[in-house]
């Protein structure tokens, strides 16, 4: 495995390599970094976590989402488990969750964990727990949706956002309102603690997708849970789903006729596998068409800024102590805990507009401002500006690329009568805005 290896299979499903990723898995088996990042898919639960009191505390009621933000900015950043914080974030952005008292920065930490813990197990389960989850009741008014009016909104966002898609859309209005009927019943009390209300409950037989439902009464939302993951399009969307957030943004106009290599391939081991993510993961992180992708058929990620900002938060030792990073990410719209709609942040090529690059730039400033500030000057020195082997080095990346190596030059040039710090913060700032660090 090459340098490059570690950067690109790091840089999208770890938050970035640091120098000391490049050291250790430079010149190891691809394999073995892989078995390495799915580790808590083996175990039979990840460790508990230094920073699991200050969740619990965050859980039961506080209410500053600037602490919740660096509470999971930090947990990226020095998680053994990096992959798994990183799938974490992608079902984040899938099951589109957003603060709004109600849901309180509480509920939504509550619901975080409840990600954590799936992140890399089943699916089947992850939906099931978030049907009937405090936040996502309250986001999405499952605690009005009883009889004799049922609310519609979460279970037309359970097939078109959260299951099926609409590439084809295999469910029709008749589905949406007979789904409604079965979520019925689910309230949530001032305490967060959610309870089934039997006569809130539309108890009559229902029918969705072409399979009568039989009244279940408080099971019978996992009814549906089944019903839509044995549509054959749901593999299909959930692949997409992972593919979009770890390799590529498919064009993909029909999953059921997709001629897309990799897609196909976590489709088949999400379906063989009764949606286990961890197997599906591994297949995609393992696949050349993964591995090897062309960066000419568009075939690279694009990184959200929060990736981005945790990735040079790692390599340059910063903690997520304050908001100041938190504002810069809110700036380029990706305010953790926030989402723009119910169906998440953009992808790809959507995070490559003026107003992110304005913000990367004051972003670079604030981290260099942070890396060299009293005591942590002298924990790991910066690489002198015009030290660019050194730069990619110390950011976890390879190298340089002929482009981004002329416009430092350029830069350099014009402030040469400049102090070294003001030169050096010039370059990072620059280095965090090329296309090696915001592309993968």
């Amino acid at each position: 495995m090459t340098a490059a290896d570690v950067s690109r299979l790091l840089g999208r499903a770890a938050f970035g390599a640091t120098a000391a990723d490049l050291d250790q898995w430079t010149g190891k088996p691809y394999a073995d970094l892989v078995d390495r990042l799915l580790t808590p898919a083996t175990l039979p639960a990840p460790a508990p976590a230094p920073d699991d009191a200050k969740r619990l505390a965050l859980q039961q009621g506080q209410l500053d989402i600037t602490a919740a933000r660096c509470w999971w900015l930090e947990r990226m950043r020095t998680t053994p488990f990096p992959l798994l914080e990183r799938m974490t974030l992608l079902w984040h952005g899938h099951f589109a969750t957003g603060v709004r008292y109600p849901p309180t920065v509480g509920e939504l930490v509550r619901q975080n964990q409840t990600l954590r813990a799936n992140a890399l197990g089943s699916l089947r389960t992850m939906v099931e727990q978030l049907t009937i989850d405090p936040a996502m009741l309250l986001w999405l008014n499952g605690v009005e949706n009883a009889i004799p009016h049922p609310n519609e909104n979460y279970a037309r966002e359970f097939f078109e956002l959260f299951t099926l898609g609409k590439r084809p859309q295999v469910y029709t209005e008749r589905d949406i309102r007979e789904a409604a009927r079965a979520f019925t019943g689910w309230v949530v009390d001032g305490n967060d603690l959610v309870t089934f209300v039997t006569g809130r409950h539309d108890a009559k037989t229902k029918k969705a997708l072409g399979r009568t439902v039989a009244n279940g009464g408080d099971v019978e939302y996992r009814t549906l849970v089944d019903i839509a993951l044995a549509q054959p399009v749901a593999s299909r969307f959930f692949a997409w789903r992972l593919v979009a957030g770890l390799a590529y943004t498919p064009d993909v106009p029909n999953l059921l006729t997709s001629n897309d290599t990799l897609l196909n391939k976590v489709a088949t081991a999400l379906r063989t596998s009764d949606f286990d993510v961890a197997t599906a993961v591994r297949t995609l992180l393992l696949a050349d068409e993964f591995r090897y992708a062309p960066a000419a058929k568009s075939r690279q990620l694009v990184r959200q800024p929060v990736e981005a900002i945790v990735h040079a938060a790692k390599a340059l030792e910063v903690a997520f102590e304050d908001g100041s990073l938190v504002w810069q990410l809110e700036r380029m719209g990706h305010s953790l805990f926030d989402p723009v709609n119910v169906g998440g942040w953009p992808l790809g090529r959507d995070w490559v507009t003026p107003v992110t690059a304005v913000a990367r730039y004051d972003a670079g400033l604030t981290l260099f401002n942070l890396a060299t500030a009293g005591a942590k000057a002298s924990v790991a020195p910066l690489p002198a500006a015009g030290d660019l082997a050194g730069w990619a080095h110390r950011l976890g990346l390879a190298a340089f690329g002929t482009n981004t190596k002329n416009a430092v030059s350029a830069y350099l040039r014009g402030v040469k009568t400049a102090g070294a710090a003001e030169q050096q913060a010039g370059v990072l700032t620059l280095l965090l805005s090329s296309p090696e660090w915001v592309v993968m």
